[in-house]
């Protein structure tokens, strides 16, 4: 399969809870990172990263599925049309 520029937005509803598995999840993919973007807002205990990933569209399902089945984590994705 041909890897794929890929968009993905994570955001974090409480960063004690799940922080640390979302970084420790990202951290098994930091190879296949381009870019990679945080927001935290501490007095609102949440934090917004925005990745830019190369993949292929398994390891795109594979990661948001990881991320997603975290508690207190939510994620969208989106290709990119990179010629």
């Amino acid at each position: 399969m041909d890897k794929k520029y890929h968009a993905l937005t994570i955001s974090i509803a409480n960063r004690n809870l799940a922080y640390k598995n979302v970084t420790e999840l990202l951290h098994s993919v930091a190879d296949s990172i381009v870019l990679r973007v945080g927001y935290p807002l501490p007095d609102k205990d949440i934090s917004i990263i925005f990745l830019m990933l190369r993949v292929t569209n398994d390891e795109i399902g594979s990661i948001t599925g990881k991320l997603g089945q975290l508690e207190s984590v939510k994620v969208k994705s989106m290709t990119l049309k990179v010629d």
